[in-house]
């Protein structure tokens, strides 16, 4: 067993929000977050910039954690840190691939995950799609095992960061142009509002 004696417990306001923060939460996974924090806790601590409390790891769970009246109350308004002793530019290094490394759930093997968890028959459909934060599209979909495909992914070189999923490769002709000539027709989703 791995134990980290760094951990400890911070008031909310001892911490901030780093200027070079480069994540976004989208609302589902802000919900599926608030409702993981009410039920289980702190399981992972926040990492932050000794001397500054600057946010390295985890400024939506302390976000959520302010919001959240019930976590506030029950927590006291502290939270678990893990202070690292570093400069701004390490700092941003550890933000990067503290965030990158948790890598992204893919359909097919989830849709495989959600029906081993119908098939346990722990819970009805209704609490397994409210615990796993899912839509009743998405559940549905991801009960339709026949409808995805299973990529193999370790195949692909692209990241998600740099170019849309299904990107075809340079100088593939899509309806009479090359991919090179339309890419500066490609749009990228903008996150939404806060409060849409």
């Amino acid at each position: 067993m791995i134990t980290n004696a760094n951990i400890v417990t911070v008031p909310y306001e001892a911490l901030r929000p780093a200027p070079w923060r480069s994540t976004y939460t989208f609302r589902p996974e802000v919900r599926l977050l608030t409702q993981s924090l009410r039920d289980l806790g702190w399981i992972v601590p926040i990492v932050a910039r000794e001397g500054t409390g600057e946010i390295i790891d985890g400024f939506t769970r302390w976000v959520v954690a302010q919001n959240d009246k019930a976590i506030a109350k029950r927590d006291e308004r502290l939270c678990p840190v893990v202070f690292v002793a570093c400069d701004e530019v390490d700092a941003m290094i550890h933000h990067v691939r503290l965030n990158r490394a948790r890598g992204q759930m893919l359909a097919y093997p989830l849709s495989k995950l959600v029906s081993l968890a119908i098939g346990s028959g722990k819970y009805s459909d209704d609490t397994l799609q409210s615990a796993l934060g899912m839509t009743r599209d998405e559940f549905e979909v991801l009960q339709m095992r026949e409808i995805l495909v299973n990529k193999t992914v370790k195949e692909h070189t692209y990241s998600k960061a740099w170019v849309p999923i299904e990107a075809p490769p340079v100088g593939t002709i899509i309806d009479g142009s090359t991919v090179s000539e339309i890419a500066h027709d490609i749009n990228f989703e903008k996150p939404p509002n806060a409060d849409r």
